[in-house]
């Protein structure tokens, strides 16, 4: 869990500060390509990322439209069906093996009830998604497909390869041949 604590350490608390809310995680393992949340479940964790890609898609015809990857060191959910306790509209998959730091949506309501940090650390997290989010939106409205995908390599280059072309060119809005073009054109 030190990837977790380190984490929040950064964020000024101490190992004591979060004794509460670790007592709460769940680790949890996926293999590559399976499926950690399916359409229609409802979202039962707010996940930190300790090692491996997830990716977010909607299939939509017969087709996966993938809109969002989260890569190590960071947080994961389908929130708004984890804090609306509905059924999501999407499917989470790990592209990669996964090791994820989970804290249930009961286990959290009950540290709001209890704790202060824990309070705290919610406000973070989903700040963090939120945040997340409106820079994805501003990107799909405001830069080139070409723009997209070097943000993303720029920001996560390790991790670009282990990402089959197929699930990035849908991600930066795209087919796959065209996102060759791109790659050539970059090297």
């Amino acid at each position: 869990m030190k990837s977790l604590i380190t984490y929040f350490s950064k964020k000024g608390f101490s190992e004591n500060d979060l004794s509460a809310f670790l007592s709460c995680i769940r680790t949890r393992t996926f293999t590559a390509d399976e499926l950690i949340l399916s359409k229609g479940q409802v979202e039962n964790y707010l996940s930190f990322i300790d090692t491996g890609t997830i990716r977010y898609y909607a299939a939509v015809k017969d087709k996966e439209i993938t809109f969002d990857f989260a890569f190590k060191n960071s947080f994961y959910c389908a929130y708004d069906s984890f804090y609306n306790r509905t059924k999501t509209e999407v499917y989470i998959q790990a592209l990669t093996n996964c090791q994820l730091y989970s804290i249930s949506y009961d286990d959290l309501q009950h540290l709001y009830q209890t704790c202060e940090t824990a309070k705290k650390l919610g406000q973070i997290s989903t700040e963090y998604l939120l945040d997340k989010k409106v820079k994805r939106e501003l990107n799909l409205l405001t830069k080139t497909p070409r723009e997209r995908y070097e943000k993303l390599l720029a920001e996560q280059p390790a991790y670009i390869q282990q990402i089959p072309l197929k699930y990035l060119a849908s991600y930066i809005g795209v087919v796959p041949e065209t996102l060759s073009r791109i790659r050539k054109r970059i090297s």
